[in-house]
């Protein structure tokens, strides 16, 4: 019996991808009454080091899925301020900036462990009807006005026919490269991270970042001790943090003059998941991220640098769009996603765009780039107008003021002379 396919199932809808963007699509669907099946290739969710931090605006597009409980039950930390330590920066120079306040109602930007916020995810999907196959392996899309969806199990191949199939299995982009949606990649700087525990002389509220030496680091605190930790460093590095006491390293890698104490909060710490290293690839759909019968969304339609730290509001954003378009109309052709297109090409330019910018101030190393961040900060300290770019970790894309994303904003902050 194990080795006949079962007998094709025509769902509503099929997920590829039991992450944020999927799971939170599944909720939606499946509350408006659409037959929905999620396709996860994981056994079950674990650390995937990356995606645990939700900006104010993503927080919002969160409570509009209906799925924003999952975040906060699922360990999410509100963090208040945030500091810029940096050898760029003098001691009486450094400031917090409050984040509270950015969109009225929402508080801070989030922290939370990924998969524990899946796993409460998946499991509001199934409450409200969805059916969930964890550890789908070798799944395929065949898109069409019926697209096909064939997977295995451990009892033998299944395959599915839905209306429609939604990828969101990430940068992997498993569901675009079938279908042929390519991707224009670039590449700026390489980038790693750990989960920590025991930073109890941290200030539990207060997200930080600079750039001292040859690394960009970045502290986000999850609560009780927790932090996630990321550090940003040249291509030519990226083998530092690899092999036989890379976590060490990395975590020595915090003993920066810059910090306060040279940053023992940070290197006292005990290591509490995997240590991760990626390069930091910023990639653009060349055309639309659908065909017939699919539609792309999170990271698998396209993402800009991680740097930026918006994926995860990008993915919830995608999914409340997709899912509107979905349970609005009858009408599932790629045409019916046009609104979904222009939104998010307009949306991924501006992301792609800023997270450049703050790759080239904070991610590029040696004396001309100090000097480079203490001239840009003399300019932002006399026109508060050119920090605009930062507010892109805030609020969303569309309500950044339209002169923050010119050559000439980028020109004048990045000119040699002030």
């Amino acid at each position: 019996m194990g080795e006949l396919t079962h007998v094709s199932e025509q769902p509503d809808v099929v997920i590829v991808g039991g992450g944020i963007a999927g799971a939170s699509a599944a909720c939606k669907l499946a509350a408006g009454g659409l037959s929905v099946v999620v396709l996860e290739k994981q056994e079950a969710y674990k650390d995937l080091v990356r995606g645990e931090w939700l900006a104010p605006w993503g927080i919002r597009e969160a409570r509009r899925l209906g799925v924003e409980d999952c975040f906060w039950d699922g360990g999410g930390w509100e963090i208040r301020e945030w500091m810029t330590w940096d050898e760029a920066v003098a001691d009486d120079e450094v400031e917090a900036v409050d984040m509270t306040g950015f969109i009225p109602g929402f508080g801070g930007p989030m922290a939370f462990p990924h998969h524990a916020v899946c796993e409460l995810m998946s499991e509001q999907a199934v409450a409200a009807g969805a059916r969930l196959e964890m550890a789908a392996a070798k799944i395929t899309v065949r898109p069409g006005p019926r697209p096909v969806v064939s997977y295995g199990t451990p009892l033998g191949p299944r395959e599915l026919r839905p209306r429609i199939v939604l990828g969101a299995t990430g940068r992997g982009c498993t569901v675009g490269r079938q279908v042929g949606i390519t991707m224009r990649n670039s590449m700026h700087h390489w980038g790693g991270g750990m989960m920590v525990e025991g930073m109890d002389g941290w200030p539990p509220d207060v997200q930080a970042m600079g750039t001292e030496g040859d690394v960009m680091f970045m502290v986000f605190p999850q609560g009780y001790g927790r932090a996630r930790l990321y550090l940003n460093f040249p291509t030519v590095n990226k083998h530092r943090y690899r092999g036989p006491g890379g976590v060490d390293r990395f975590l020595a890698a915090y003993e920066l003059k810059c910090l306060p104490d040279h940053g023992k909060a940070v290197t006292a710490a005990t290591p509490a998941g995997p240590l991760s290293v990626w390069p930091s690839v910023s990639s653009v759909p060349e055309g639309p991220p659908l065909t017939e019968g699919v539609v792309l969304i999170g990271d698998e339609a396209g993402n800009a640098d991680t740097v930026l730290g918006t994926g995860l509001s990008c993915a919830l954003r995608d999914s409340r769009t997709v899912c509107d378009i979905l349970l609005g109309s009858a009408d599932w052709s790629p045409a019916a996603f046009a609104p979904y297109v222009e939104e998010r090409e307009f949306r991924l330019e501006r992301l792609d765009f800023g997270a450049s910018i703050i790759s080239r101030l904070h991610v590029e190393f040696g004396p001309a780039a100090v000097e480079r961040r203490r001239r840009v900060r003399r300019l932002m300290a006399r026109n508060f107008a050119a920090q605009v770019t930062g507010l892109l970790n805030m609020v969303a894309p569309e309500e950044v003021p339209e002169f923050g994303f010119s050559e000439f904003f980028a020109e004048r902050l990045f000119r040699e002379t002030a």
